[in-house]
C-alpha cells in the first residue's frame, strides 16, 4: 500500500471516495485495526507511565503520537504483503490556507465564549491574562504540530474510511467519538489530563465535547482537503485551554464543571459550534481543495 497525497478523482477532498468493487469490506477492516491497535498501545501506555499529580511525566504528549504510529505499522505491513494502493490522501500537501481562519477562529470563540460565561459567574478571573495571550500564538504553532499525530489517524485514517459505509456528517461525529474514547486511558488511568474533578462528570463531558468537535473537525477535513486546518483547529482548542483563565479559578473542581474541556459551558458552545456546521455549512469540497487538471 503506497503513501500518497494524490486526490481521489471521484472526490476531491480524498474524504468519502468511492473505492474499487470489493474494497468497502477492507475499509471496514482497516478501520478495525486500527482502532484495536491505538486503543491497545494508549491503555499500555497509561499503565506503564501513569505519572503523579507532582509529576506527570510526559505520557499525554506520547500518547499524541500513537494514532500516527498505528497507521505506519499498518501501512508497512500492507506493503510487505503487496496490498493495493492507498485511496486515500494523507492530506499534508495541500495547505488549505483558506480554511486556517476558520480553524482557529472556530475554537477560540467556542473556548473563549465559555470562560466568559464562567468569569461572569466569578468562578475564573481573567487578572495577569494578558502574557498568557501574548505566548498564545507560539503555543498553537507548537500544539499544532504535536496533534498532527492524533490527526493523521483520526481525520487521514479513519475518517474517510468510515465516511464509505455511512453519511460524511455521520462519519465526522462517528471519528470525534472513537477519538475521545481514546483519551479514556489517559483521563481515568493518569493524573495528568484534565485532572481537576471529579471524574464521574468530567470525563462523560470531556467525550461529549470531542465527539462534536469530531463534526467541526470533519467539515475542515473535507471542506480545504487538507489535514493542516484540522491539526490547527485541534492546536487552537488545546491552546486556548492551557492558557486558560482556569489557572486562576479559586476552586479548580467547580472549574472543571463549568468550564474547561469538560465542563457544562464548553459543552454548550462546542454543541452550538457543531449543530452550526451540521446543519449549515457546505460539506462538499472548496474549489481551492480541486487540484488543477
Amino acid at each position: 500500500m503506497t503513501t500518497t497525497d494524490t486526490l481521489a478523482p471521484t472526490d476531491p477532498a480524498g474524504v468519502g471516495a468511492t473505492p474499487p468493487p470489493g474494497e468497502m469490506p477492507g475499509a471496514v477492516r482497516q478501520s478495525l485495526a486500527f482502532l484495536a491497535l491505538t486503543y491497545a498501545a494508549g491503555i499500555a501506555l497509561a499503565l506503564v507511565l501513569p505519572g503523579t499529580v507532582e509529576n506527570p511525566g510526559p505520557v499525554s504528549m506520547l500518547t499524541a503520537f500513537l494514532p500516527a504510529l498505528m497507521v505506519g505499522l499498518i501501512r508497512l505491513a500492507a506493503r510487505r504483503r503487496h496490498g493495493p494502493a492507498n485511496p486515500f490522501p494523507i492530506g499534508l500537501r495541500h495547505l488549505g490556507l483558506r480554511s486556517w481562519p476558520a480553524a482557529m477562529a472556530i475554537p477560540a470563540l467556542a473556548i473563549g465564549t465559555s470562560f466568559a460565561a464562567a468569569a461572569a459567574l466569578g468562578v475564573v478571573r481573567f487578572e495577569g491574562l494578558a502574557g498568557e495571550i501574548g505566548q498564545l500564538p507560539i503555543t498553537i504553532v507548537f500544539l499544532s504540530i504535536l496533534f498532527l499525530g492524533e490527526e493523521i489517524g483520526w481525520r487521514s485514517y479513519l475518517f474517510p474510511r468510515l465516511a464509505t459505509v455511512m453519511p460524511e456528517r455521520r462519519a465526522a461525529l462517528l471519528s470525534g467519538f472513537l477519538q475521545a474514547l481514546f483519551h479514556l486511558p489517559l483521563l481515568l488511568l493518569t493524573p495528568s489530563y484534565d485532572g481537576d474533578g471529579s471524574r464521574w462528570i468530567v470525563v462523560p463531558g470531556v467525550v461529549v465535547v470531542i465527539t462534536m468537535a469530531g463534526a467541526v473537525f470533519g467539515w475542515l477535513r473535507i471542506r480545504s482537503g487538507s489535514l493542516w486546518p484540522v491539526t490547527i483547529a485541534h492546536g487552537t482548542v488545546n491552546a486556548c485551554l492551557l492558557e486558560a483563565p482556569v489557572l486562576l479559578a479559586d476552586d479548580p473542581d467547580l472549574a472543571a464543571y463549568l468550564t474547561s474541556e469538560g465542563g457544562l459551558f464548553t459543552i454548550v458552545t462546542v454543541a452550538i459550534a457543531a449543530a452550526v456546521v451540521l446543519r449549515r455549512a457546505r460539506w462538499t469540497p472548496a474549489p481551492e481543495a480541486v487540484p488543477a487538471a
